[in-house]
């Protein structure tokens, strides 16, 4: 059986859903802090709003969900992904990302309620969660707490590639639209 680790690792007023839409209208930020877990492979993220305007997170406030508000996946075919997700019942509420970048979407299925988190999986995601595992495996050793910049996750070349191979796609049309409000 594993054991829980303490020392925590966490960011301070982020925020992590850029270029997002929530429920089909362009969004503001929706400044968070969040605090990261692992028990396994499994990473847990306990996420504190700290604005007042309409978001997911707020609305999960609201409804004063103490449980698991939902699940995640990360995905090397996100336009498949995405539409499986809304074949199946699934609905955007929140769209975030550029297509063809890095792209993310909470989808909610219309009939269990049911939160599921479509993270796209490349170069600049996978550095995100990838640190973020070795920062907490850190932790098991030292035992400590640590706050760090959620932006500093990505290597800066992974940024600038990303982009590279973002603007050759969209030049030759191969970017596909995800989202269902624009």
């Amino acid at each position: 059986m594993k054991q829980w680790i303490i020392g925590g690792r966490f960011t301070r007023n982020v925020s992590p859903l850029q270029n997002a839409y929530y429920r089909g209208e362009k969004s503001g930020p929706a400044n968070v802090h969040i605090a990261f877990a692992y028990h396994g492979d499994m990473q847990l993220e306990l996420i504190e709003p700290l604005h007042k305007e309409p978001s997911i997170y707020s609305e999960a406030t609201e409804r004063k969900i103490t449980g698991v508000h939902h699940y995640a996946v990360c995905v090397d075919d996100f336009p498949a992904a995405y539409e499986l997700a809304t074949s199946e019942g699934y609905e955007a509420v929140v769209d975030s990302g550029v297509d063809g970048l890095a792209r993310m979407s909470y989808m909610e299925h219309a009939d269990t309620g049911i939160i599921l988190e479509i993270i796209e999986w490349n170069d600049l995601t996978r550095p995100y969660f990838e640190t973020l595992a070795d920062m907490w495996k850190e932790a098991s050793v030292k035992g400590d707490d640590v706050e760090f910049v959620l932006a500093d996750l990505t290597p800066k070349m992974a940024i600038l590639f990303g982009l590279g191979r973002f603007i050759v796609k969209k030049l030759t049309g191969q970017v596909k639209t995800t989202r269902q409000s624009a």
